[in-house]
């Protein structure tokens, strides 16, 4: 097979219909517009694939073509490109789900009536529509991106991944620490951040269980502080049908050659090749404008559709944003208008938070 994938603005478009197909490609042409500012992107994918198939041991050839989307000769190019590589049409598949317009027209107007088969990726119903001169037919994908899978494919580096294994093994532990000795974890964690002498008899019971998960009150603080808030949520979350789950996850985003970007994510979450987030905060009075402002700006690195939950373990779980007479709900405005929630303690709302996560990530 070969595969001719025209580069638009959505990684989402390219992707999962790769990863879907690749035990059959034999050669993949990566098309983008020639002009200054789409070279470097087209770069990135380029040099991602091939990492990514080198990984995956798949045996593909993946070759980078520009054109002149303005240009009917430079898309001629492209087309005798293409019928050299194969002469058989109907092994030809080109997916023209987010490239330029007028290149996927001249495409279907050259090579439709030869037996070329175009696709064209739904991300929002996670299938693709298949067009040949003989008609169409809608396909679901059967696979999906892991979450690593989904990184390295946008030439991003899974540099460290929480240990989900630590959940399981201390799964009781963890469970009673929140939802029985809720209010002792508070007073041991603000002893742990300000650095104070421990006074163990304010929080026995909470201590105890920390150290039955052999941690250690200084080199473990911040698993202590943060940390097990976060694999709490992914106890309460990973029985439910995601198809990937990843907790305290750090990513390298390339700058340059010599220069990364770090950012890590609580946990992430993937289903049917959508990549959506939980931020968990189990201390108060966070600053939520500045939470939003932060994951506003990085939603486009984790997905193009992506949706994000901020969990802050405060009160109210849910407020009321249609509420004109609340002047302080400006955050969880602007983020309800960005694809991102802003929660109260799931602790207490244990119900209300699983409807939101089948609601949000599920539906």
């Amino acid at each position: 097979m070969l595969l001719v994938s025209i580069i638009g603005d959505f990684h989402s478009s390219l992707f999962p219909l790769y990863n879907e197909l690749r035990d059959n490609i034999t050669h993949h042409i990566v098309v983008d517009d020639d002009a200054f500012s789409e070279r470097r992107k087209h770069k990135q994918i380029v040099d991602a694939l091939e990492d990514f198939n080198t990984k995956k041991l798949l045996h593909i050839e993946t070759e980078a073509f520009s054109v002149d989307e303005d240009s009917a000769l430079s898309i001629k190019r492209l087309i005798n490109r293409i019928k050299e590589i194969e002469p058989d049409m109907s092994k030809v598949y080109l997916n023209i789900t987010d490239g330029l317009a007028n290149i996927g027209l001249l495409l279907a107007m050259e090579l439709l009536e030869q037996g070329g088969n175009f696709l064209s990726y739904d991300m929002y119903e996670n299938s693709y529509n298949l067009t040949t001169k003989n008609g169409m037919k809608n396909i679901t994908l059967n696979k999906s991106l892991s979450i690593v899978e989904h990184f390295e494919l946008k030439g991003v580096v899974v540099e460290k991944k929480g240990d989900k294994e630590f959940a399981h093994r201390y799964k009781r532990e963890i469970l009673e620490l929140f939802n029985t000795y809720y209010n002792e974890l508070e007073l041991l964690n603000k002893d742990i951040s300000q650095q104070k002498l421990l006074q163990t008899d304010k929080y026995p019971r909470a201590y105890q269980l920390v150290k039955n998960m052999k941690l250690d009150i200084k080199t473990d603080a911040p698993l202590i502080t943060g940390g097990l808030f976060e694999y709490y949520v992914y106890l309460l979350i990973k029985d439910l049908p995601f198809d990937d789950i990843e907790v305290g996850i750090i990513i390298k985003q390339p700058f340059n050659n010599s220069m990364n970007i770090i950012n890590e994510f609580d946990i992430l979450l993937m289903k049917n090749n959508h990549l959506h987030m939980i931020e968990c905060k189990f201390k108060k009075n966070n600053d939520k404008a500045q939470l939003v402002y932060k994951y506003s700006a990085l939603l486009n690195l984790i997905d193009d559709d992506s949706k994000i939950m901020i969990l802050t373990n405060e009160s109210p779980y849910k407020q009321d944003i249609y509420d004109e007479t609340n002047k302080q709900l400006t955050p969880h405005r602007r983020g309800f208008l960005n694809n991102i929630i802003i929660r109260g303690s799931v602790i207490h709302n244990k119900n209300e938070f699983l409807e939101d996560i089948q609601t949000l990530f599920l539906s």
